[in-house]
C-alpha cells in the first residue's frame, strides 16, 4: 500500500514543469499540494510554512499519465494454466498488474473489460493499490466476434468469472446488456466493431455487428450520459463505427482520409494503441514459450498488421497534423505491455509525427478530455495532485520514461507511491 506523506501540504519546488497543458516549460517551479489536490503551481512561488519540501531540482516535473486503454486484470495466457487457476486467484493476482501499472507513472486508466466495480472501489478506497479507474466491465461483442471465447470444442471458455456474458445479438439484446453493464456500474461502454489479434473465431479485419446495432448501444449509453469506446481494426468495421458517431475509436489502425475527416468533424477521439504489434513480435521471438501458448493464430495475424501498419504511417501523421485528436493508450493487459506502458509515447513520437510535448499533452491534458474528466492531467489548482518527477528532459528524448529508475516521485491524490527524492 502507497504511504501517506506525514505533512497534508507539501511543496514539490525546483523542477522544470510540464503542467500537461501544452504550455511552454516552467523552470525552478513550485507546486503546491493540500491533501489529495494541486492548491497552487508557480515559477519559483514561495513555499507555504510548515509545507514539506520535495527538491526536484534538475528534474521534470510531469501530471501522472493516463492511459487511455488497458485491461487491468489478470488471466493465464496458457490456456491450460487458466482452466487450472480458481476465479478469485485471477482477482488476486490482478492486485500485481494494477499495481505495477502505477509504478510505472500511470495515475488514471480507463479499463476496456476486465475490471468490474469492486476493483474501481478497492482503488479507489485505498485497499489496493493501482491508477484511479474507469470501467467498461465487458467488451461488447456479436456471437462470434472479437469479445466472444467460443472455441471450436463447442464451449465457451470463461475468460472472468466475476463478468456477466458479452455476447449480444441484434438491436434489443444490446440495448439489454448495455443496459445491464450501466446498472452494474460501468462508467462507460466497449463495443467491438471489428475482429481482433487475439479471438478464435474472426479475423482482425473484419467488420461486426451493424450499424443500427452500435447506434442502440450509442443512444444507451447517451440516456446515462456516457460514452462508447470502439475497438475496431479494419477500415469497414471502422467506417461503421464512426457513422454511429461513437466517442472514440480503440486502434483504428488501418482509417482512411475519408475516417479522418470523419472524425476531424465529429471530434471522435483515437486512441491508437501503436506499440502492442511491433513489441508483441519482438516478444514472440525472445520467448517461444509465449508464442505456443497462443489459442487464436496471432503471430500471422500480427505480422499482417505490422506490415501494413508501415504503409500507414504516412497517412497516420498526415491525419494528427490536420487535427484528429489523439488520447494516449496502450491496450496493456496480461498478454503484455505491463508496467512498460509509458513505451508508447516513443511509438507516438516516430509513428504519428508528434513532438514530445504533443505526446506528453496526449497522455495528460488530451487524455483527461477524452475519458471526461477535468479533475486530472493538468497540474494546475483545484485538480488532484497526481504528479511524476522525473531525472531528465523528456522533451530532449521521450524514452527517458521508459526507465523505471527515472521515475523519482509517483504521486497520486497527494500520496506518494514511489518517493526517492
Amino acid at each position: 500500500m502507497a504511504e501517506p506523506i506525514e505533512s497534508k501540504r507539501i511543496a514539490i519546488v525546483g523542477g522544470t514543469l510540464i503542467d500537461g497543458s501544452g504550455r511552454d516549460p516552467v523552470k525552478n517551479a513550485t507546486v503546491v499540494i493540500e491533501g489529495e489536490r494541486i492548491a497552487g503551481v508557480g515559477a519559483g512561488s514561495p513555499v507555504p510554512k510548515g509545507a514539506m519540501v520535495i527538491d526536484a531540482g534538475g528534474r521534470t516535473i510531469l501530471p501522472g499519465i493516463i492511459d487511455c486503454h488497458v485491461h487491468g486484470t489478470y488471466r493465464a495466457r496458457d490456456m491450460r494454466q487458466h482452466l487450472l487457476n480458481a476465479p478469485t486467484y485471477n482477482v488476486l493476482r490482478s492486485t500485481a498488474v494494477l499495481k505495477e501499472t502505477l509504478a510505472c507513472g500511470v495515475t488514471t486508466a480507463r479499463d476496456m473489460g476486465g475490471a468490474d466495480a469492486g476493483f474501481r472501489e478497492a482503488i479507489a478506497e485505498g485497499y489496493i493499490d493501482g491508477p484511479r479507474l474507469l470501467i467498461s466491465i465487458a467488451m461488447i461483442s456479436q456471437t462470434g466476434g472479437h469479445g466472444d471465447a467460443w472455441v471450436p470444442a463447442g464451449l465457451r471458455v470463461q475468460k472472468r468469472a466475476w463478468l456477466p456474458s458479452p455476447v449480444a445479438d441484434g438491436v434489443d439484446e444490446v440495448r439489454r446488456l448495455v443496459r445491464h453493464v450501466l446498472m452494474a456500474g460501468a462508467d462507460f461502454i466497449k463495443i467491438c466493431a471489428t475482429g481482433g489479434i487475439t479471438s478464435v473465431t474472426d479475423s482482425w479485419d473484419e467488420p461486426q455487428f451493424t450499424l443500427d446495432e452500435i447506434k442502440v448501444a450509442v443512444a444507451e449509453a447517451a440516456m446515462r450520459r456516457k460514452t462508447v469506446a470502439v475497438h475496431a481494426e479494419g477500415v469497414d468495421g471502422i467506417r461503421t463505427a464512426l457513422e454511429a458517431n461513437i466517442h472514440s475509436l480503440e486502434h483504428g489502425w488501418f482509417i482512411d482520409e475519408q475516417c479522418a475527416d470523419k472524425m476531424i468533424s465529429t471530434g471522435t477521439w483515437w486512441v491508437p494503441t501503436l506499440a502492442l504489434v511491433p513489441l508483441s513480435l519482438e516478444h514472440r521471438k525472445a520467448n517461444t514459450a509465449w508464442d505456443k501458448q497462443q489459442l487464436a493464430n496471432e503471430a500471422s495475424k500480427e505480422h499482417e498488421i505490422f506490415e501494413r501498419m508501415q504503409k500507414q504511417i504516412p497517412l497516420w501523421k498526415h491525419a494528427v497534423k490536420k487535427g484528429v485528436r489523439v488520447a494516449f493508450g496502450t491496450d496493456q493487459s496480461h498478454r503484455l505491455l505491463v508496467g512498460e506502458n509509458l513505451v508508447e509515447l516513443r511509438f507516438m513520437v516516430e509513428w504519428l509525427g508528434m513532438t514530445p510535448m504533443q505526446a506528453l499533452v496526449s497522455a495528460t491534458g488530451q487524455a483527461a478530455e477524452c475519458i471526461g474528466r477535468n479533475d486530472v492531467g493538468v497540474l494546475e489548482a483545484g485538480r488532484y495532485a497526481d504528479v511524476l518527477v522525473v531525472e531528465g528532459d523528456p522533451l530532449a528524448n521521450i524514452r527517458i520514461l521508459e526507465e523505471r529508475a527515472r521515475l523519482k516521485l509517483v504521486m497520486k491524490a497527494g500520496r506518494a507511491f514511489t518517493n526517492t527524492l
